[in-house]
């Protein structure tokens, strides 16, 4: 973001108008954008006649049949290349996944504590059913959002709430014309209850609601209509009188409102303002210029076109799958058009005249003919129907191709046969996975700032009233946790909250890996002799490869030492206790995992006492091997060293002793 963010009035009235005024802007600015994306609607649920096409009051009148009143021909596949990419973009994996910055001690607890605090609020279920949603609409109109609420449960606890935000909410602040890269805020305009304002400003909404937007509709209909089209079918339900069965109309009624939310953003995409509008009153306004907040909303672009909201699958297949529907539409009339009987010609007489080009019976129609009387053998001939015969389906093959091409998804292994080597696989999938950097890093970069919101809204709930936060899952990358042994879980007595400036965050994965690439390069590396077979055995445990072969042995050692070295980690400055037995299941595999943990940069900025606890676990798991001599036996090592010392000193001692000396003859005087 810019160091120039724009700075609005605080007079309450002036901003209400500011707001209201940019977005009706908006609005008529989008108009065109937002009929497209009613046409894609339809479009997918089988529409195919479009009468009115008026963006400027956003209508669209749709239609089922055609011109002769029958059900149009419908094509599916601008469906289906929408339901490959979406697919494609589905089996990402879209869990959390935190980073640090830089090596420290302390870098690396925040970074643990923030990832056990989003795995424990973001649950798994809700993901499978939101994340479809987003990848949907995101694949079709070209842009989506994706928010998420902190909620504290009564009974499941404090957990996230997501919400796919449709792009017709959105909005960039302040106009960006043709260089999108001048936004400095997002703007978010939709409709919420009157009670959900009360819960969340106070009672100050109710008393000022005569200078809001609101509306009161029927509990259960949408609240804004999109578009005139909507009807019901069915009969007229014949109610009671309300006046003499005691109810209240009024009770039928709910009472709704448009609010708009403006995210003004400064310095790494932080927030300075936060300011919510109604009409001409302004519901909260506050400024978060001194703080680290960030916007709950991940945006995201499908593909780059130069403007806010991107561009979508259905911006680039959709004139080409409408203009091969219509050809495929054209080849299969000429096609029934050739099984008739067409026109057959008879002598004149032979027929009544007033059947004359009418269908006599199974397709047939008949015209009169005068023959030549100076000819001879007249025979009733056909005339068969004119048709364009396979052009069109030629036309329709090209467009197919066409299609096919511009498809970011293609099917390669269709087009390349069969394919055995793991090699050749895992080329396939980086090809497909080229052709989507772009919609990838939107997702990644989305739901990023979408985890880095709901952390800030955790913190801010842990400070107010502590809880304990259990482990679900345990990796090595949680080191530096102070973790209870008997409950599995995290305090914050013991365990410091993490700050979001020193974390970066994204979706744990991004590159969707072929399982069966993976295996068949796991067994041609074992087949080579290049990996032994405790090491395939981690691997495959690692990556959450199936083999068929019993890996409950493996499994459970390697939980067992990942649990240890987690435990006696502790803080990396005070160790913690483990309990080890000699029945301890593949202690060759857990020395392995417990190596890898020992050389890396985790354990180098643990302090002595910590390093020397892990010192001791590998010499207890060497002593479950047989390599490590009991205490009584001495190291044959040691003994051989200083038996070669003693020999040593021994002839040293020789040396210096030696032969006895004569004494020297005494001189005499003469």
């Amino acid at each position: 973001m810019a160091t120039d963010p724009i700075k609005l009035t605080k007079d309450p009235i002036a901003l209400a108008r500011i707001i209201d005024q940019h977005v009706d802007r908006e609005m008529n600015r989008l108009s065109y954008r937002r009929a497209t994306w009613l046409v894609a609607l339809y479009y997918l649920m089988g529409a195919r006649q479009f009468d009115v096409f008026d963006p400027e009051s956003g209508t669209v009148r749709y239609s089922y049949l055609d011109e002769s009143e029958r059900l149009e021909f419908q094509s599916s596949e601008l469906l289906s290349a929408v339901d490959k990419i979406s697919g494609r973009l589905s089996s990402l994996d879209f869990r959390p996944h935190v980073m640090r910055v830089g090596s420290s001690l302390s870098s690396i607890r925040q970074r643990s504590i923030a990832q056990i605090m989003l795995d424990q609020v973001v649950s798994e279920h809700q993901l499978q059913r939101v994340v479809p949603q987003f990848n949907h609409i995101f694949t079709l109109l070209g842009s989506c959002g994706i928010t998420g609420h902190m909620v504290n449960h009564a009974t499941i606890g404090l957990t996230a709430d997501f919400e796919v935000v449709h792009p017709v909410e959105l909005f960039s602040f302040p106009s960006i014309g043709q260089d999108y890269s001048k936004q400095r805020g997002l703007l978010r305009q939709r409709m919420v209850s009157m009670e959900y304002l009360k819960d969340v400003f106070g009672p100050k909404v109710a008393r000022n609601k005569e200078r809001m937007e609101f509306y009161t509709i029927k509990p259960g209909e949408v609240y804004e209509q999109q578009d005139a089209n909507e009807y019901t079918l069915g009969t007229k339900v014949v109610y009671s009188d309300t006046k003499v069965v005691g109810h209240d109309p009024e009770a039928e009624a709910q009472q709704v409102v448009r609010v708009r939310e403006l995210w003004l953003k400064g310095p790494r995409d932080t927030v300075t303002r936060y300011v919510v509008t109604s009409g001409e009153y302004v519901i909260h306004d506050e400024d978060l210029e001194n703080r680290e907040v960030y916007c709950p909303i991940g945006f995201a672009r499908f593909m780059e076109n130069g403007s806010f909201h991107g561009a979508g699958v259905f911006d680039l297949l959709f004139p080409l799958c409408r203009e091969a529907e219509r050809l495929q539409k054209s080849l299969f009339n000429n096609i029934r058009d050739i099984d008739k009987y067409g026109v057959l010609v008879l002598p004149h007489g032979s027929f009544n005249a007033n059947t004359m080009l009418r269908d006599v019976g199974q397709g047939l129609r008949v015209f009169p003919w005068e023959p030549d009387p100076i000819s001879e053998g007249f025979r009733p001939f056909n005339i068969a129907p004119f048709s364009s015969g396979d052009v069109p389906g030629k036309v329709s093959a090209f467009a197919v191709q066409q299609i096919d091409r511009l498809n970011p998804i293609r099917d390669l292994i269709a087009e390349k046969g069969r394919v055995d080597s793991a090699t050749g696989l895992q080329f396939l999938d980086e090809q497909v996975n080229r052709a989507m950097n772009t919609p990838t890093a939107g997702v990644q970069q989305a739901w990023g700032d979408c985890y880095r919101s709901i952390l800030a809204g955790t913190v801010r709930e842990v400070v107010f009233s502590p809880k304990t936060f259990t482990v679900d899952q345990l990796t090595l990358d949680l080191a530096g946790v102070v973790v209870d042994p008997e409950s599995m879980s995290v305090s914050f007595e013991q365990n410091p909250l993490p700050s979001l400036s020193q974390l970066s965050f994204k979706i744990k994965d991004i590159n969707p890996r072929s399982k069966v690439a993976r295996k068949q390069e796991a067994l041609q590396l074992q087949q080579q002799f290049q990996i032994d077979p405790d090491t395939f055995m981690l691997f495959a445990l690692k990556e959450g490869l199936d083999f068929a072969m019993w890996t409950d042995e493996h499994q459970s050692a390697y939980e067992s030492v990942v649990r240890n070295c987690l435990l006696l980690y502790g803080d990396g400055k005070t160790p913690g206790q483990v309990v080890l037995t000699p029945q301890t299941s593949k202690p060759e595999m857990q020395i392995r995992v417990l190596n890898s943990f020992m050389a890396g940069p985790t354990m180098m900025v643990a302090s002595a006492e910590v390093q020397n606890a892990f010192i001791e676990y590998h010499k207890t798991l060497m002593g479950f091997m047989g390599l490590v001599l009991p205490n009584a036996l001495p190291n044959p090592d040691d003994v051989a060293m200083l038996s070669q010392l003693d020999q040593q000193m021994a002839q040293m001692q020789g040396m210096q002793q030696g032969p006895a000396q004569q004494p020297m003859p005494q001189m005499q005087g003469m």
